[in-house]
């Protein structure tokens, strides 16, 4: 979350946590997404490094459970946490930007796509997949997430090893 992340000094007040503890911090107190958010209000997030030698982390943070996902992210504007359906995460730009953005790709399906170009054309279908035309493929945190959250979406599970597999591949 390189250039995003903002972390606060320590205070008195808070119960101080390092962006480098955060993770063993929430999984020695919590057992769901509601716990966290209960836990952030006494929290406060600092920028204490690793170790002298080594920078601060720019993170930011995907947390689940059964019942949801959330993404917690430190910014100029605070802590926030946001409702995440999509159940991925990857870096930058903020949470906020992702979720107006994938609004563009409202037109992907896992499905063969009907033939609106001109009926009257009655144009082949090339092969399958192409409901997926104009999911992005370059290696960009926004395209890999895009891509993440079309095959979360659309990938199925079958009950046997080499059909889940075959899926995967």
């Amino acid at each position: 979350f390189v250039g995003n992340a903002v972390y606060q000094e320590p205070v008195e007040d808070k119960e101080n946590v390092a962006q480098f503890e955060f993770i063993p911090w929430v999984l020695s107190q919590c057992e769901s997404v509601e716990d966290v958010k209960t836990l952030l209000a006494n929290m406060n997030l600092t920028g204490t490094p690793f170790c002298e030698e080594l920078p601060t982390a720019q993170l930011h943070w995907m947390i689940a459970d059964r019942s949801g996902c959330s993404v917690l992210e430190s910014t100029e504007e605070g802590v926030r946490i946001y409702e995440n359906p999509y159940g991925v995460l990857t870096n930058n730009p903020p949470f906020p930007y992702y979720q107006h953005h994938m609004g563009n790709y409202r037109n992907l399906t896992a499905k063969t796509p009907d033939d609106n170009f001109a009926g009257a054309l009655k144009l082949p279908l090339l092969g399958q997949g192409q409901g997926a035309a104009g999911l992005p493929g370059d290696f960009s945190p926004v395209s890999r997430f895009v891509r993440a959250v079309f095959l979360k979406w659309n990938s199925r599970s079958e009950r046997d090893e080499m059909s889940n597999i075959s899926q995967f591949f």
